[in-house]
């Protein structure tokens, strides 16, 4: 019995079998999975059993698997909060119900299984589709090692008519609501004030916002440069692992110059002789926490007797109030850092204003009055 990488540097593992003259050999994937599949073999040829090279091939268990997945695709690819989003997921209601199984066990019966058991508990139709997305993700990964050759998960949320709802409603913030905020902020919350201006008028995600350095504030080119993000004590990429300029507007950058000076005072009077880094900080001159901006965002919207909204929403009111002040689809995308322009039409299509309804009128600039069909006399 050996187990060998083939190709060696593929990272691809065979099982190979020399049984009474007889030669079996079996792609499995995973060094582990295929060194545990080697020993159940090993196992059972030790009892006896001279059937073993006969039989079907040894498939791992989905928990080995999902771990291999998990650990070896999604936490080096991906950011930490998803990593962490699909652990708990697994973990949750995955393994419970799957893990035991080997993957050729996983068919379409116990996938529906687990879905409707999960959308019985009275969860969201979201969760259960972000359980399908794990659970296939998954087998995804044994087809793409060649364990497997089909994935039983595909098409059965379809079938079961679970597909995530439609997108929730999009309700910013008018201009006048915006204003309110931001002038209950600064007479009651007066060292957010910067802060928030700065989410409203650049449209910046809460993490980049909180990762802002003096050295991204351009006032010669008015334009703010978002470069990395703040979470969980950690600095990381935007979303999308690109900066973006954002153009500052007249009345942010004469909040940001008195911030920059007043943070220079800061400085002197520590004794530190130079500005800190990041524009938003604390005592300790690191980021400040979500939680902390969070709290303080709810308690002015009920301050100035506004609706209570989600932080984020400060990103679509800027989105919103750019498209109805007219700017285009383009620009905002680019203000925003999506990814592509499909994006934000799905988002914000409904937002930008019919204003070019009556250009169809210019079509008949040069055309005769319609006429009917002449009468005959």
């Amino acid at each position: 019995m050996k187990v060998r990488e083939k190709p060696k540097g593929s990272g691809v593992w065979w099982i190979f079998i020399d049984h009474k003259g007889e030669r079996k050999s079996k792609k499995v994937g995973d060094r582990k999975v295929a060194e545990d599949a080697a020993k159940k073999i090993e196992a059972r040829l030790t009892l006896g059993d001279m059937n073993v090279v006969e039989e079907k091939p040894v498939f791992p268990e989905f928990k080995e698997y999902a771990k291999l997945w998990l650990h070896g695709y999604i936490k080096p690819l991906r950011r930490e909060t998803t990593f962490e989003r699909y652990d708990f997921v697994l973990k949750q209601y995955v393994l419970p119900a799957l893990g035991n199984l080997t993957l050729d066990q996983i068919t379409r019966k116990a996938v529906r299984d687990l879905l409707l058991g999960i959308r019985a508990r009275g969860l969201s139709k979201a969760t259960v589709c972000l359980v399908r997305d794990v659970t296939s993700g998954v087998i995804n990964h044994a087809i793409d090692d060649e364990v497997l050759e089909s994935n039983p998960v595909l098409g059965v949320v379809k079938r079961l008519q679970l597909s995530r709802d439609g997108k929730a409603e999009i309700e910013p913030l008018t201009k006048d609501e915006v204003q309110l905020f931001l002038e209950t902020c600064r007479e009651h919350r007066a060292d957010y004030y910067a802060f928030f201006m700065t989410a409203f008028r650049t449209g910046a995600r809460l993490g980049e916002v909180l990762a802002l350095q003096w050295g991204d504030i351009d006032f010669h080119g008015k334009f703010v440069r978002i470069a990395r993000s703040y979470k969980r004590q950690k600095i990381t990429p935007t979303k999308t692992g690109k900066s973006r300029r954002v153009d500052m507007s007249d009345q942010l950058m004469e909040i940001l110059r008195a911030l920059q000076a007043r943070r220079k005072r800061e400085g002197l009077q520590a004794g530190r002789g130079d500005i800190a880094p990041f524009l938003f900080h604390d005592k300790k001159l690191q980021p400040l926490s979500q939680n902390t901006v969070r709290n303080v965002f709810k308690w002015t919207l009920r301050r100035a007797g506004l609706r209570e909204i989600r932080l984020h929403d400060i990103r679509h009111t800027f989105a919103s109030l750019l498209l109805t002040d007219g700017a285009s689809p383009v620009y905002v995308k680019e203000q925003l850092g999506h990814s592509s322009i499909q994006m934000t039409v799905d988002i914000y299509g409904h937002l930008i204003p019919s204003s070019n309804r009556d250009a169809v009128n210019k079509l008949d600039t040069h055309l005769s009055a319609p006429q009917a069909h002449p009468a005959k006399n």
